[in-house]
C-alpha cells in the first residue's frame, strides 16, 4: 500500500514484530510513508473517523472479546470507508481435530471446539488461545458495529482438511502444481456457499453513513 502512494500507520503490541517491520521498511526506503507505532488494538489512541481504510489481517482470533476490537476499528474508520478484516472459522477449527485413527477423546475435543466450550492454542502451554467464529457469527458481529458487509471470502479451503501436513509444510513446489492449487483456492474464494469449508474468513465491509 505504501509503495502505491498511501500513507500507512502500522500498529502492533509486540516489540519484536515492530523491530522486524522497521527493518523491512528501511530496506524498502518507505520510512516517510509508514508510521510504525506500538499499541493495543483494543484501546486505539486515534480520534474517531481518522482512517480512509482499516486492515486487520490474522489478528482478530487472538482476542476473546472480539466485539471490543471491532468497536475500536469501526470507531476510527471514516464513514463509507472500507475495512478488511479476517477471522478463524470454527467449523474448520473443529474438524481439524479429527485424526486418521479416530478415538473418543479427539471426537469430544472437536465437539467442544465446535460448541465454543474449548479453544485451540497457538502455543504449547495453551496461553495463546484461538478464538474462532462461524461465518454467520462473523457477519453478525460486523453488522452490529455499523459495518455493511460487501463480501466474505473463503480462504484456504484446501487446507488443513484435505492436504497432508507434510505437503503443507513443504517450502518448494513445482510451478504447475502451485498454479493449479492457487486457481482452486481463488475459485473457492468466489463462492459464498463455500464459507463453511474455509479455514480463514476474510470480510470486506464499509462503515455505514
Amino acid at each position: 500500500m505504501a509503495k502505491k502512494g498511501c500513507r500507512v500507520v502500522l500498529l502492533d503490541i509486540s516489540d519484536g514484530m515492530l523491530n522486524v517491520a522497521n527493518e523491512k521498511i528501511a530496506g524498502e526506503g518507505l520510512e516517510q510513508r509508514i508510521d510504525v507505532r506500538k499499541g493495543d488494538i483494543r484501546e486505539l489512541s486515534f480520534d474517531e473517523e481518522t482512517f480512509d481504510m482499516v486492515l486487520c489481517e490474522h489478528a482478530l482470533f487472538l482476542f476473546k472479546d472480539q466485539d471490543q476490537v471491532l468497536d475500536q476499528l469501526a470507531r476510527v474508520l471514516k464513514k463509507k470507508a472500507p475495512i478488511i478484516v479476517s477471522a478463524q472459522n470454527r467449523y474448520a477449527q473443529s474438524l481439524a481435530h479429527l485424526p486418521e485413527n479416530l478415538v473418543p477423546e479427539k471426537l469430544l475435543q472437536a465437539l467442544n471446539v465446535l460448541g465454543g466450550l474449548e479453544y485451540d492454542s497457538m502455543t504449547s502451554d495453551g496461553a495463546l488461545k484461538i478464538h474462532s467464529l462461524t461465518p454467520n457469527e462473523f457477519r453478525a458481529m460486523l453488522e452490529r458495529h455499523g459495518l455493511r458487509v460487501e463480501k466474505i471470502v473463503a480462504k484456504v479451503v484446501t487446507t488443513p482438511l484435505r492436504i497432508a501436513p507434510q505437503f503443507i509444510m513443504t517450502r518448494e513446489y513445482s510451478s504447475d502444481l502451485f498454479e493449479k492449487l492457487l486457481q482452486l483456492e481463488l475459485a473457492f474464494c468466489e463462492r459464498q456457499d463455500a464459507l463453511a469449508l474455509a479455514a480463514h474468513l476474510q470480510a470486506i465491509a464499509r462503515k455505514i453513513e
